[in-house]
């Protein structure tokens, strides 16, 4: 029993380990927005624009004709309840080796079947239980997005292909066998006191022994976890531990996951002139959804089935996003973007029976307008933006609602070296918040961000000319 727990946990936590909360916030892999805390809505950029704002494709200097990024890359790891620690401290505290021992020493001869080996494993499965406890409802979340963008920026009229990839699975062990577990020690100190008071600490065939033997074999819960037989060999009669992972446990791993392909053209116009320019931007856009949700037993179950197509629902939609950016002539700069115009709400599916059709588990995730504001202040050697987030994301599974506010620097050395420095604030859960430094050295582009519980990092290689 214990080795199965085992094994199951650590494959658990390694899977988790690329796990992430099936929340929806308005995020960007994008390696210059983060190292600015993720700013972008009013960061002239044409290969920030298609993911932030497609307006942006008319802010661009007269020479620059074309942009390229490709790839860029960005991942992201959150671990809220300290889950890592919790499991360093359930490895070295031999729990389980522990457990094992205790029954192979009880099971191992009739003359080791006594109250003091018994009382051993009632000691060590309650410490068990504890630590798999600690371990409940305690999920690592991660993410991982790709992309690239071709784009030909211009005042009068602006494009940009893009393709976009973002995937994030959620796992949290759910420990459902406490009652199991309590059960059992109950039940292991019950036959711990029988040997105790009657049988003189060990298993004999005296007759007051015998008798309260016989008394154990009535109890339903303790026939339960051990195996008490004074008929096959009377003179030897036996009290053996049965407890194993077959017996009952409940406890499980629950993986949900989304995932999500973006391919669109951005497309953007500038209006007015002189210090009342302003540019509109349009990104009709393709995009593919693949949803998992899967659960599994700790005693049986094998988490690399997770993205099986039993457990998997997939869509496919049309979709776009608006952006507006304002010129105001001194440096200063405003956009507003709703990503996502038209809201879509998405079933998880599983299959009853293996290989029959998938049906939706009433679990859904909703994809909604998203809107925010940004402003920028842009000369020749530096760069501050700050963005806002006007909605509050909702999440699908582990986390919390996300409503970002980003702030951010850029420090710009002839347009051949950058240093950023950005603290995005999540305004529904501060645990949220991380800051973040990036650089920039030609045409690459390196970030990380980092709190307590969370660390990102996002690489990209471009150019524009």
């Amino acid at each position: 029993m214990a080795q199965k727990f085992w094994q199951l946990f650590v494959t658990s936590a390694l899977l988790i380990g690329n796990s992430v909360a099936l929340a929806v916030p308005f995020n960007s892999i994008d390696p210059r927005s983060m190292g600015m805390g993720g700013a972008g809505v009013a960061v002239g950029d044409t290969k920030m624009a298609p993911f932030f704002n497609p307006a942006l494709l008319t802010v661009t200097n007269k020479e620059d004709d074309f942009s390229l990024a490709l790839p860029i890359i960005g991942v992201r790891a959150y671990d809220p309840s300290d889950f890592s620690n919790s499991l360093d401290n359930f490895q070295s505290g031999n729990y389980v080796s522990n457990l094992d021992a205790s029954i192979a020493t009880y099971n191992a001869n009739p003359s080791s079947q006594n109250s003091s080996n018994i009382g051993q494993i009632s000691t060590d499965i309650s410490a068990l239980s504890s630590q798999l406890a600690s371990l409940s409802d305690k999920p690592i979340q991660a993410e991982l997005g790709a992309g690239l963008v071709v784009g030909i920026p211009s005042k009068s009229f602006g494009g940009a292909f893009y393709a976009n990839g973002w995937q994030a699975l959620g796992g949290v062990i759910r420990y459902k066998d406490d009652q199991l577990l309590q059960d059992f020690v109950t039940v292991s100190s019950t036959v711990a006191n029988t040997l105790s008071t009657s049988c003189g600490g060990t298993v004999n065939s005296s007759a007051p022994c015998v008798a309260g033997l016989t008394t154990l074999q009535t109890d339903p819960l303790v026939n339960k976890y051990f195996l008490v037989d004074t008929t096959t060999n009377p003179a030897s009669p036996t009290v053996a531990s049965t407890f194993n992972a077959n017996n009952g446990i409940q406890s499980s791993v629950d993986i949900r996951g989304v995932g999500f392909t973006e391919i669109g053209l951005a497309l953007a116009h500038e209006y007015g002139n002189a210090d009342k320019t302003w540019g509109f931007g349009i990104t009709p856009k393709m995009v593919k959804v693949t949803l998992f949700d899967y659960s599994v037993g700790v005693n049986n179950g094998n988490t690399d089935n997770a993205t099986n197509s039993d457990y998997t629902a997939k869509y496919s939609h049309f979709n776009f996003d608006l952006g507006l950016a304002k010129e105001y002539g001194n440096g200063w700069r405003t956009g507003f973007v709703v990503k996502n115009v038209i809201p879509h709400n998405y079933d998880f599916k599983n299959a009853p029976t293996p290989g029959a059709t998938p049906v939706a588990t009433g679990a859904t995730i909703s994809l909604k307008p998203q809107t925010r504001i940004g402003i920028s202040h842009s000369n020749s050697w530096s760069t501050a933006a700050m963005d806002l987030d006007l909605t509050a994301n909702d999440p699908a599974g582990l986390e919390k609602k996300s409503q970002y506010l980003a702030l951010g620097g850029e420090l710009n050395a002839w347009s051949w070296a950058q240093i950023r420095a950005g603290y995005r604030a999540n305004l529904k859960d501060s645990a949220r918040n991380v800051t973040s430094l990036g650089l920039g050295l030609g045409p690459f582009d390196l970030t990380v961000a980092s709190s307590s519980k969370e660390f990102g990092a996002a690489f990209a290689f471009g150019f524009t000319f």
